[in-house]
């Protein structure tokens, strides 16, 4: 292409050359001509002089073929190219001006795809804008129902047509289930010709001739979202810039409407998930009371402890055994309670490895005084996580009591001894 233009450059330049040569040669020879005449009429020769005006007064025909045949066409030769530059620069400003109306019908469309009013006004708001910019009769948007496996009709610059679902359109049926299956798009000029049209009452399109219909499909996901449909009482011929603002603002519309349904089901997923975290808060609240009150109604004392023997909860018995108020003994390890430490951190040890643990130690109380006790510990699980609950047993009656019984015992057997003697 470069050369080509430098070709015809050259070209030009050299036309241009050859015919300011031509001009100069005529004007010099009219000016030569002139001089002779005046020479022979000097020198008195009738004849030169004769010939030499014959000669001169031919300079005006031969100045007018020289116009006509060379100076005219390239004027007109320019006129010509003026022309079509200028019809050239109204096609371009006629273009840019489309393509700024499509700009902005894109920005309109993008604006209210995603403004925050309802999604089916949203919707009706970028037919109405589709229908405007593109100049068509009618615009119907059709969600795609996944479940039934049709088409619904969602959206239409139409006011009176009836949009809120009702109208469905099975997939594979007419032309807009023929783009929602094929997922290729159809550009008729005559609708009622195609063998795929299909009319229905409800949607009343046999009243229009030339059609344009889009899958609205999400390429990145494999989604299909719906379709999009032109309608046009008369035939259509669509330009270029027509079909890749219609193709563009398609790809839009599908990315807002699985936006929307994404957003649908998390917000879905959050209601249930709230609903379950309620019912399981109570669930857990009901029976974190019912504990609650049996541990501290409890003749024992109970202990929840954390894997390292920290207290995590104490009950009031728990609190009447130790001495300690039960705030102090959530500051405290069960383990500091006891006269002999590594006899409890056995009984920690069995229980994280699963089994249930037993002992028998010294409870050391707030006053300094030294209590018998038998610890049981077991594993505990709440809200998910694990625990160790210990139930201590004040063995000083029953101490007390084998101790006396001992006693008893030693009486009897010294009274034994003396009736036998």
């Amino acid at each position: 292409m470069p050369n080509i233009g430098l070709t015809h450059g050259r070209e030009a330049v050299t036309g241009k050359g050859a015919l300011i040569a031509l001009i100069a040669f005529v004007l010099a020879a009219a000016v030569l001509t002139g001089v002779a005449a005046g020479y022979c009429l000097s020198r008195g020769d009738r004849l030169g002089s004769l010939l030499s005006l014959a000669l001169l007064s031919g300079m005006p025909f031969l100045a007018y073929l020289l116009y006509k045949r060379t100076i005219f066409p390239y004027y007109r030769s320019l006129e010509d190219a003026n022309l079509e530059l200028h019809l050239k620069r109204e096609e371009l400003l006629d273009t840019k001006d489309d393509l700024f109306i499509k700009f902005l019908g894109i920005y309109d469309v993008n604006y209210a795809a995603n403004s925050p009013r309802l999604f089916n006004d949203r919707l009706r708001d970028v037919a109405d804008i589709t229908a405007r910019v593109m100049e068509a009769d009618l615009c119907l948007i059709f969600l795609y129902d996944r479940k039934n496996d049709e088409l619904m009709l969602a959206a239409a610059n139409d006011g009176q047509r009836k949009a809120d679902g009702s109208v469905r359109v099975p997939l594979g049926e007419g032309i807009e289930g023929w783009v929602g299956r094929r997922l290729e798009p159809v550009l008729l000029k005559k609708l009622q010709g195609d063998s795929r049209f299909r009319d229905r009452p409800d949607l009343g399109l046999a009243d229009y001739t030339a059609v344009y219909c889009l899958p609205l499909y999400v390429y990145s996901s494999g989604a299909l979202m719906g379709v999009i449909e032109l309608l046009y009482r008369k035939a259509k011929n669509f330009t270029d810039e027509e079909i890749n603002f219609f193709t563009t603002l398609s790809g839009i519309i599908s990315t807002t409407i699985q936006n929307e349904q994404l957003q649908a089901e998390l917000r879905k997923m959050n209601v249930e998930l709230e609903q379950w975290i309620t019912e399981k808060t109570e669930e857990f609240r009901a029976s974190e009371e019912r504990y609650r009150t049996l541990v501290e109604n409890a003749c024992e004392s109970i202990f929840v402890l954390a894997d390292n023997g920290d207290i995590v909860f104490a009950n009031e018995q728990a609190a009447r055994l130790t001495g300690h108020e039960k705030y102090d003994l959530l500051h405290k390890n069960l383990i500091e309670l006891f006269v002999d430490p590594a006899g409890m951190q056995g009984l920690l040890t069995e229980v994280r490895e699963g089994r249930q643990s037993l002992r028998h130690g010294e409870l050391t109380r707030a006053d300094g005084t030294v209590v018998l006790v038998d610890v049981s510990a077991v594993e505990l699980v709440l809200m998910g996580k694990k625990f160790i609950q210990a139930v201590v047993r004040d063995m000083s009656d029953h101490a007390r009591l084998e101790k006396l019984l001992e006693e008893k015992e030693l009486e009897l057997a010294a009274m034994r001894t003396q009736i036998n003697r």
